[in-house]
């Protein structure tokens, strides 16, 4: 038939995200997203503290479900993120080949052992800059479920550190764009990376570049300062190595070069 976008119904995204309820349901929202353009399929497989009925360590959505998705994806060549705060989820991702996972926050041994065993495929992204302000009481979260997010924290800086062990891949990024999270406040996610989760400035920006462009399939071009790569660039007035947090000062950003077009350029102070 005509897919021609003119004769076909218009759809805005009703909320927050889609919901869908059964396979058929997954399939059919899948396949509308596909069709209106976009790169990438994010899948809410656990429950969550902040936004949901289901807690974090409880797994709503069904391997029926999950494998409709991406039996989408593949047909439609989408890259495909999920949300996993419970074990159960982060299995549920990996047994049908997701390759990025948010948070990863309630893991135990056996999903240590699945995630080790599929490290050169796939990215964990614990996503704690929502969870760290929302537990320093961001965004009007009430006083009595501040400690709520207090021990989610904890449970994922654990997490972390042992995922780290088993040589799993950690990002920084994820879940802003919340009121206790703004768009732009990007750079404290490095400084989190610091400061709670014991890297090292440097395997920090390694995280955020090299294997930020390894994780979009483009090794060879993101994340990395060489002859025919992105010319994707920052001059900072400072050192990085020695206080990651100027990142986040928008007047050190003396220069910001985005595919090798200049977008600022200041006068050293």
């Amino acid at each position: 038939g005509d897919s021609n976008l003119a004769h076909l119904p218009f759809y805005e995204t009703p909320t927050f995200a889609w919901i869908a309820d059964g396979p058929d349901a997954v399939r059919r929202v899948c396949r509308l997203l596909a069709r209106e353009g976009v790169d990438l399929l994010k899948l809410n497989l656990s429950g969550d503290l902040g936004t949901s009925s289901y807690p974090s360590t409880e797994t709503p959505m069904t391997d029926a479900e999950v494998a409709a998705a991406m039996e989408v994806a593949r047909a439609a060549r989408l890259r495909v993120a999920a949300h996993c705060r419970s074990g159960e989820s982060v299995l549920m991702a990996l047994r049908h080949g997701v390759e990025m996972i948010y948070h990863a926050n309630y893991v135990d041994e056996r999903t240590l052992d699945a995630l080790e065993a599929a490290r050169a495929r796939v990215f964990v992204g614990p996503a704690l800059g929502l969870t760290y302000n929302l537990s320093q009481g961001a965004g009007g979260v009430p006083a009595e479920r501040i400690r709520e997010f207090e021990r989610e924290l904890e449970v994922s800086v654990e997490a972390v550190a042992r995922m780290r062990q088993r040589g799993i891949r950690i990002l920084p990024g994820g879940d802003y764009g919340f009121p206790a999270t703004p768009h732009g406040t990007y750079a404290r996610d490095l400084w989190l990376f610091v400061k709670i989760l014991g890297f090292s400035a440097m395997d920090t920006l390694v995280a955020a570049t090299r294997l930020g462009g390894a994780l979009m399939g483009m090794p060879d071009e993101l994340g990395v300062v060489k002859a025919g790569a992105l010319a994707d660039l920052l001059l900072v007035d400072g050192d990085p190595l020695a206080d990651i947090a100027i990142l986040q000062d928008r007047v050190a950003l003396r220069m910001i070069m985005k595919g090798g077009t200049l977008h600022k350029a200041s006068a050293p102070r």
